[in-house]
């Protein structure tokens, strides 16, 4: 028992020190991860985040109907212990979503107060990037599975 203990400890160092610098301060980057141009299988959804600018990093989301887009939203998440996720979603906003859990491949903002989505989980998994959004209560989950794709 004292051997598995020890082992989750290692283990929650290990990804602890994987979201902060030498100085125990959050590293600014790192949501590094996130960046890059994703699309879903089928191109009709896709999401470009841009490289951290000193831990803000810079988004949209487009989504297609016959090559046409039919929906769009900005995105920002700015820098702090626990990031924050703006949305603008059609230009309107800022809707504020606080990360309220972050891993080394896995951030959740969540906005209780927010009519939908109240919760955003980004995870990546090798080459892929998941995102579902939902409920406060993971309800009504709407998923969003992206593979790598270029920039356009």
């Amino acid at each position: 028992m004292l051997r598995l203990l020890l082992s989750l400890f290692a283990l929650s160092a290990c990804t602890a020190l994987s979201i902060a610098d030498e100085t125990g301060e959050p590293d600014p980057n790192r949501l590094d991860w996130l960046t890059g141009c994703w699309q879903s299988e089928s191109g009709d959804t896709r999401e470009v985040w841009s490289a951290s600018e000193d831990g803000y990093y810079f988004g949209y989301a487009v989504s297609l109907q016959d090559g046409a887009v039919v929906f769009f939203e900005q995105m920002r998440i700015d820098p702090s212990a626990m990031p924050v996720f703006n949305a603008y979603p059609a230009g309107q906003g800022p809707s504020a979503f606080p990360a309220v859990e972050l891993e080394a491949n896995s951030v959740t903002f969540a906005n209780a107060a927010h009519d939908y989505p109240q919760k955003i989980r980004y995870t990546r998994d090798g080459e892929a990037l998941n995102a579902v959004i939902s409920l406060i209560d993971d309800s009504g989950p709407g998923t969003f599975n992206y593979v790598r794709c270029d920039a356009p």
